[in-house]
């Protein structure tokens, strides 16, 4: 069930009515209705996902409740890691046994074994890396005690399980979630207004700007070995604004259904393309992850490494992104993406420059000459990167770009160039003209404080174009991670 289908707008409908207007009495029946909703909607595809995400509940529910009443430091410090090691290695089953198992399988092949690969027939659960992340940093924040562990378990299970955000995040931290639930929650006018926004703009990057990217996309990666160099670099450039707008989309439509029960999730993108080197990207794309592992891996091994100085520091950032690439999937392609976004933080490191920051354009109409190129050059490097992103092996991202470094990549795209093309970018062009204005606003499509007729013609412009130019697609990229 996803968000811009049928079946979920009469899941919703249904939940909205009974939320306001039948079971509003008290919190508990507000917070038992959206439990029994969220489970209902992870289960939809397959009953048997709710075996794990009532188990993860489970057990970190009781868990974080005995390292907070444990005194000795060195038992609280081994039930913490017998919960890490569980969290993980649930999750590292399900999304990573047969990957490891093929890599080992091909080790001992080196050495002349007649050892076979037979992979599992696992069915991974949608959205395990989410909730599982969630979780972990909840027990994380219990031992150092960043917050007491809730002792209500329908508040911990109604955090968990928030059908908007299960799937594909945003990965919100419990000391910012469960508050909002505590109390009976009243309908919220300007804030339901401010959903229905977000939720116009996300299905707006989804179902115009993702999917016209896609069908331009898929035949260009599905046969680049007879396409030139310069159709390539083109490809990947819808791509990167492909993966953009549908995991941007999928948030903003997530965050925007969360407000409607009046209930704020964090930011999960910042107009990440306005920015001028990897690490001001990095704190405005998937900022929920990002800021997970930052505060979880990247703080304390950097600290632990402070001693090495700089090295220390690029080794933590490198590692750091490692995690974040297999995080997104097991393959060696994300392997590649992580490492390389990490690499690209050495010279923000020897600089001194990697925290330094600053708005685009601040105060100004339009971007400098250099905040240009600076804009252009990072959305080259994030888009060659994402090659391995998109690729199903490493070897065809290397042959993707040995082709667009070839000399094809002076050559006119004739076959490419077509009426389809000229429009997409027209749209792309709406997109970002509109995320530009608002680069410094709390969401993409923040238009409260504009007149009344430019509202109207912003949203009736953009139903105009899902009318004209909306694609139906059944799936998300990031549900696979």
């Amino acid at each position: 069930m996803i968000f811009n289908s049928y079946e979920f707008i009469v899941f919703f409908t249904l939940v909205f009515i009974l939320y306001w207007f039948v079971l509003d009495k008290t919190s508990k029946t507000q917070n038992s209705l959206l439990l029994i909703a969220s489970l209902v909607f992870f289960g939809w595809t397959d009953w048997r996902f709710l075996i794990v995400l009532i188990f993860n509940i489970l057990f970190n529910y009781f868990l974080a409740k005995k390292i907070y009443k444990e005194n000795k430091e060195k038992i609280k410090i081994r039930i913490l890691w017998i919960g890490i090691i569980i969290n993980v290695g649930v999750l590292g089953y399900y999304k990573y046994f047969n990957f490891f198992y093929e890599n080992f399988v091909d080790v001992f092949h080196v050495f002349g074994s007649d050892l076979t690969f037979s992979p599992l027939q696992i069915i991974i659960p949608l959205g395990i890396s989410f909730f599982t992340f969630q979780t972990l940093g909840y027990i994380l924040d219990v031992f150092y005690e960043e917050v007491e562990p809730y002792s209500d378990i329908l508040l911990f299970s109604t955090y968990v399980t928030f059908f908007p955000k299960i799937l594909s995040g945003p990965i919100e931290r419990a000391q910012k979630f469960i508050p909002q639930i505590v109390n009976k929650r009243t309908f919220n006018y300007n804030m339901a207004v401010d959903g229905l926004r977000q939720i116009l703009w996300g299905v707006f990057a989804k179902m115009v700007i993702a999917e016209n990217c896609a069908e331009i996309v898929n035949p260009i990666f599905n046969n680049y070995q007879n396409e030139s160099g310069n159709t390539l670099l083109i490809g990947a450039s819808f791509y990167a604004i492909q993966l953009y707008a549908d995991f941007s989309g999928y948030s903003n439509m997530a965050i925007g259904v969360s407000k409607l029960f009046g209930i704020d999730l964090m930011r999960n993108f910042a107009t990440p393309f306005f920015s001028t080197n990897i690490s001001d990207f990095w704190r405005k794309w998937h900022m929920s992850l990002t800021t997970w592992m930052m505060d979880y891996i990247f703080t304390p091994l950097s600290f632990t490494l402070r001693r090495f100085k700089k090295l220390g520091l690029i080794f933590s950032i490198i590692l750091t992104f490692l995690i974040v690439g297999l995080w997104h999937g097991a393959n060696w392609t994300f392997v590649v993406f992580g490492a390389l976004h990490g690499i690209y933080f050495i010279p923000l490191v020897l600089t001194g420059s990697m925290n330094k920051s600053s708005i685009v354009a601040k105060d100004r109409f339009l971007p400098s000459l250099v905040e240009i190129i600076k804009m252009a050059s990072l959305f080259y490097l994030i888009t060659l990167t994402s090659i391995f992103f998109r690729s199903k092996q490493v070897s065809d991202a290397i042959e993707y770009i040995q082709i667009i470094f070839s000399k094809s990549l002076f050559s006119y795209p004739v076959a490419f160039i077509n009426a389809n093309v000229f429009s997409v970018i027209f749209l792309i062009f709406i997109y970002f003209t509109i995320e530009w204005f608002h680069r410094t606003k709390s969401h993409d499509f923040e238009i409260s404080n504009k007149p009344v007729y430019v509202r109207w013609t912003l949203y009736i412009g953009l139903f105009v174009f899902l009318i004209l130019f909306g694609k139906s697609s059944d799936t998300f990229i990031y549900f696979q991670f």
